[in-house]
């Protein structure tokens, strides 16, 4: 009997001694950041209206209507959140009224934004050019533009982006010509 007691509590205090190895703990990695770098491609459809206006400031002209159109553009950061880029785009636009067509416009700017993840907030200028036909004249207009918007991420290679755009196209013959434009696009990353 006593030969079985010492067994059992020897049996018992060895299996005291061993021990279940621990487990890791579960690799939890950070969310890789959005890569904004590169080139990229899209269309876009718009909402705009323009104006025209005489020397003394008098508007002369009104119109608006849709545009639709692509861009194209190059993206690189500068610093840890900060993404600058070149953009140009082409659109063809239907801004109508009895005084003033426009039938397109574009324009090449400079891009300068905030990475924050998949959101990348940003503002823009560059220069402008359109054809306005005032009435008396059909001629194609250089001038400058300026604007800011938002583009998302919504997926590895595919961003959206809405923005805001102003367009100072000059003065030609006495008659001022400007427009604004709201723009949402789908862009592929390369």
């Amino acid at each position: 009997l006593a030969a079985a007691a010492v067994a059992a509590l020897s049996s018992g205090a060895m299996a005291a001694d061993l021990s279940i190895p621990a487990q890791p703990a579960p690799v939890v990695s950070a969310p890789a950041a959005t890569n904004w770098d590169g080139p990229y491609i899209g269309a876009t459809v718009g909402y705009g209206w323009a104006n025209l206006s005489d020397a003394a400031g008098v508007t002369s002209g009104n119109s608006n209507g849709w545009s639709l159109g692509a861009q194209l553009g190059y993206n690189f950061h500068l610093a840890d959140q900060i993404v600058a880029g070149v953009q140009g785009n082409i659109d063809w636009n239907n801004y109508y009224n009895q005084y003033q067509t426009s039938s397109w416009s574009g324009a090449i700017v400079g891009r300068l934004g905030v990475d924050v993840d998949s959101i990348l907030p940003y503002v823009e200028a560059g220069v402008a050019f359109a054809n306005i036909n005032d009435g008396y004249t059909n001629s194609t207009r250089t001038g400058w533009t300026a604007g800011a918007g938002v583009e998302f991420m919504l997926a590895s290679q595919i961003s959206a982006n809405v923005e805001y755009r102003y367009s100072d196209y000059g003065t030609m013959d006495g008659v001022r010509a400007n427009d604004n434009a709201i723009r949402v696009g789908l862009n592929y990353h390369f």
